[in-house]
């Protein structure tokens, strides 16, 4: 059973690799990449509420974060790609940590209201900061990563990018999980009071939490700009925030396959049955 266990995310990794050659449409294929970009914003609320028990709803602002930071960097820096993917969730992480610090005292709906404003003053500044985000304009012209001369420049050939991002986030994951951080995470959500007791430092284990989640949106954030080549403000609103919540618990809030499994449902069947809709 344990070996059957170990190698089965293998095989569904060997299984992904032939979805972008089952269909021959492109609309299908970015559909295909926008289920591994909602995969990796979902385990990052894996992290935040699977683990430790914290009901955040900013996932839509640390995406957004992670994607205005890898457009500016690409187009008015000319940074490369493989440096805004690392710069993404930096900077998405640490205003993980500004959002996750000052609220450490809150506990139920009171921290799920501060992150729904954290939420909505960080579109308002995508909307309205002219100099920086180009407002309700967007940024234009992210361009595409390469690898050398190859140019990933078409949904097909991006997927195997995106697949491998999604890979290394799952397996980042369950480490957290088996991991000395996640027993305290896991703890923090079961019994805080218990878990002080045990010696578990709260304060650490819920900034780390944010800071984790927060990052793992801002990586899936640069990911969608180099993708789609253009973002604005309309794209990363409250709905989206809602709609992982949908996924994750759809999935399995216990287990990061369970929040791969929610964002490929969610994302890819309304697709597949919108022929039915009438």
């Amino acid at each position: 059973m344990k070996t059957y266990k170990k190698w089965l995310p293998w095989a569904g990794m060997a299984a992904a690799c032939a979805l972008p050659f089952l269909f021959t449409s492109s609309y299908m294929h970015q559909i295909l990449n926008m289920m591994l970009i909602n995969g990796i914003i979902t385990i990052g609320l894996y992290v935040i509420f699977g683990l430790t028990g914290i009901f955040s709803v900013a996932q839509a602002a640390f995406w957004g974060i992670g994607a205005y930071t890898a457009a500016l960097l690409a187009t008015r820096l000319g940074v490369p790609w493989y440096v805004c993917f690392l710069a993404a969730p930096i900077v998405a992480g640490i205003f993980g940590i500004l959002l996750g610090a000052p609220t450490l005292r809150l506990k139920t709906h009171y921290l799920t209201m501060v992150t729904i404003a954290f939420a909505e003053v960080v579109r308002q500044v995508e909307v309205n900061w002219m100099g920086l985000t180009e407002g309700p304009n967007g940024i234009r012209n992210i361009p595409a990563p390469n690898l050398g001369s190859f140019i990933l420049n078409t949904p097909q050939k991006y997927f195997f990018l995106g697949l491998l991002m999604l890979g290394l986030i799952v397996l980042l994951a369950n480490r957290l999980r088996t991991s000395r951080l996640g027993r305290a995470m896991e703890a923090v959500r079961d019994d805080e009071l218990a878990a002080e007791a045990m010696g578990v430092k709260l304060v650490w284990v819920k900034i780390l939490a944010f800071a984790l989640s927060a990052a793992f949106a801002g990586l899936a954030g640069a990911m969608y700009a180099h993708l789609i080549g253009y973002i604005s403000p309309d794209v990363f609103h409250l709905e989206v925030a809602v709609q992982v919540l949908a996924m994750l618990l759809i999935g399995g809030r216990m287990s990061p396959y369970g929040a791969v499994l929610g964002a490929a449902v969610i994302t890819v069947l309304p697709e597949l049955l919108r022929g039915l809709q009438d």
